[in-house]
């Protein structure tokens, strides 16, 4: 139930503060969750 938390925090957050649509939201998930949370990898 946590990571349930987590990951709609982390993409209420992103969606919140991102205009633009989708592309625009694309480098933010990138980062937050690959560099920042480590839940996947770049390839």
């Amino acid at each position: 139930m946590k990571e349930l938390l987590q990951l709609f925090i982390v993409f209420f957050k992103i969606g919140a503060f991102t205009f633009g649509g989708g592309y625009a939201m694309l480098p933010l998930i990138q980062k937050e969750v690959v560099e920042v949370r480590k839940w996947a990898s770049n390839e």
